[in-house]
Parts: C-alpha cells; structure tokens; sequence
C-alpha cells in the first residue's frame, strides 16, 4: 500500500501513514520478527529425517537447487552493468540472484501441504525434505555473499567464512549436547524457556559480530534444540506471539520498501517477464526431471516441482539483505518481489489440476461418498 498505490495516488496520505521517520523502528521490530521466526524454523526442522533420507531426496534436492541456480546465475551475469546495487560485485551479485532462485520456502510449503491434504503422502514427505534441504544450502550460499561483500579483500573472505563454520560446528558439536544435558538436569520449565532465549540471543549477537546476518545465529539455535516435547510448545508459544506481534512489521517494512514505479518502461516489465519464467523454469523442471528419472509418475513429478517454486518469506528475507547490503538495486529487488509473490500463489492453483484436493473437500467428499454407500446398503 505504501509507495505503490498510495504513493501514486495519494502521497500525502502515504506519508502520514507510512513516516519516513518510522521506518527504523519497523525495521528494528521486524528484523525481531526475522530472528524469531528463524529460530522456529530451526527447530522444525527434522534433522534425523534429512540425514537419513533416500537416494531419491538427495538427488531430488541437488537437481531443486542447482539447476535454478545456474539458470539464475546466467541471467544475473547479463543483467549486472545495470540492476546491480551501488556495492555489489559481479560474483555477490550472480550468487545473490542464483540464490534467490533456488529457494524454496521449507513453513509456506508445509501449510500448503496441509491444506491440500498431502502432508503424510510420499511426494508430501519428500518436497519438505528437499526444501529443508535446499534452504539449508541457500543460507550457506547467503552466509558466502554476506561475507564477500563485507571483506576487505580474499584474506577477510576467509576469515569471515572460516569463522561462521567454526561457530556453526560449535553449535552442533557443544552447544547441541549441552542443551541435552541442560534439559535432564533442570525441571524447571521457565529456566528452560530462559536459557534457550538466552542461547538463541547469544547465537544472533555472535554470527552478527562474525560480519553475517543475525538470522544464521538464530536459525543453528532452532537445530541444536532438543526434540522434545515441552520444546515443541516453546516454540508454538514463540511462533504465536511472533505471527501476531513481530512478524507482520516485517511484511511491512518489505512492502514500504517495495516500489512498482520503478518498472517504467515496457522493456523494464520484459526483464521482470524473463526474471519470473527464468525462476518457474528452473525449480519446477529441476524438480520434475529429478523425480521423473527416478522412476515416478508425471502426475508425482510435476506435483513435487510445482511445490518445490513456492519461496514465500523465505524468499524476501534473501531479497531484504540483498538490498540492505546493497548488492540489488531497488528496480531488481521489485522484480524479484513479484517473482517470490507470483511463484508461491501459483502452487494453490496448480495443484487441482494435478488431482490434489484442499483438506476440508476431500474430507466432504469423503463423507458423501461413504453416506452414498450406506444408503445403498440399506436400499
């Protein structure tokens, strides 16, 4: 609504609604949103089930992630003299784009999956595995070009990258097992929720100082979490307050930021045309060829790839650091806005065509079809 709609028609109204003086304070409220949210999709993540996974998901993931991202690094290389941000590279800038191209939204793909009924079928199973998957490579490819940019030269690179590894072994290899042990000895419930924000907290200040986003830091606290039960409804009571509170800033601090005017001209909306055809391409035939070598049906393969191409918030979250970091200009980052949004609407409609049904209509149909057959049994 901000500098799009009402920016256009209205600017006084958007200014008074939309202060520029507020910006910073949604920004500060939304980036607690961002770490939040973070630290629960770590801890959704099933890391037992990633690690045991078939030859069927690992190769499924490779193909999701490295076909978009070629095909999205291609087209970052022709497009970097002009839609390149003011302190962007060639190689941030074709990793940030083929980053952004890869992504799959692991939370937006899980809701979709529920509501169309496929959560606990075989194709549901395996498009959240290689979602865990794919974003788990995409954070390590953000952590890259976070670092790339803020290094003063390779040696910086280096250190920067070699620092985030050692931190993310720290967690997964102390802090992992200490909060295991922390969890046997105390009873205290409040203690529990105290040292796991207090954890999640250090974790964000850490990876920040590293010279990468604080997110990382939040995102290793969700894994190194114990799986169990009274974490599980730590997370949920998180997740409730951070949907209704801080979150939603976020969305708005990305939308304020977001300003169709820049696309100006018709050779402009061809661009964002390619952007959008380049990003579908890429992640719904990565994930049908995979699945379709492997021996599933065409009706399997095209469910998996569609669902592989929703990106959601996870998709702004890329594009926000990327224009933060000023490695997107504003144009690029409001094409890439329109692709993240474009791309996971397309998964709901999609998916009927394919056979898959919304929950509460299989579940009506269901019903009708077994009062069909009692009724036939008693005629």
């Amino acid at each position: 609504m901000g500098p799009s709609p009402l920016g256009v028609l209205l600017p006084g109204v958007k200014g008074f609604i939309f202060p520029t003086s507020a910006l910073p304070t949604l920004q500060t409220l939304g980036d607690i949103g961002l770490v939040l949210y973070m630290f629960a999709l770590g801890a959704r993540l099933d890391t037992h089930l990633m690690m045991r996974q078939s030859r069927t998901a690992i190769i499924t993931s490779i193909s999701g992630i490295v076909l978009p991202l070629m095909l999205g690094a291609t087209l970052a290389f022709f497009l970097f003299p002009g839609f390149a941000g003011t302190k962007a590279s060639l190689l941030s800038f074709v990793l940030m784009i083929g980053t952004a191209m890869a992504i799959t939204a692991f939370p937006v793909l899980a809701r979709l999956l529920t509501e169309k009924n496929m959560l606990s079928t075989k194709i549901g199973t395996l498009a959240l595995t290689c979602a865990a998957f794919d974003d788990v490579i995409a954070w390590c490819l953000l952590a890259l070009v976070i670092a790339i940019i803020h290094a003063t030269g390779l040696p910086s690179v280096v250190e920067t990258v070699g620092l985030t590894l050692l931190f993310a072994l720290s967690m997964l290899t102390i802090v992992r097992p200490l909060l295991a042990y922390a969890d046997q000895r105390i009873r205290s419930e409040l203690l529990r929720l105290a040292l796991s924000i207090v954890v999640l907290l250090l974790a964000a200040y850490t990876t920040n100082a590293i010279g990468i986003h604080p997110i990382f830091g939040a995102f290793l606290t969700g894994i190194s979490l114990p799986r169990k039960v009274h974490y599980v409804k730590l997370v949920r009571n998180i997740d409730q307050v951070n949907a209704l509170l801080f979150l939603p800033l976020y969305f708005v601090y990305s939308g304020l930021r977001t300003q169709l005017g820049l696309i100006n001209a018709p050779w402009l909306w061809l661009i964002c045309l390619l952007i959008l055809v380049t990003a579908i391409g890429g992640k719904i035939f990565g994930g049908t060829f995979a699945v379709r070598i492997m021996g599933q049906s065409w009706r399997d393969a095209l469910s998996l790839g569609v669902l592989m191409n929703t990106r959601g918030l996870v998709e702004l979250i890329i594009l926000n650091i990327g224009l933060d970091l000023g490695v997107l200009s504003p144009t690029i980052f409001t094409m890439l806005v329109i692709m993240a949004l474009v791309t996971t609407m397309m998964a709901s409609p999609l998916l009927p065509l394919l056979g898959h049904k919304q929950k509460h209509l299989q579940e009506s149909s269901d019903k009708q079809q077994d009062g069909t057959a009692l009724q036939e049994q008693l005629s």
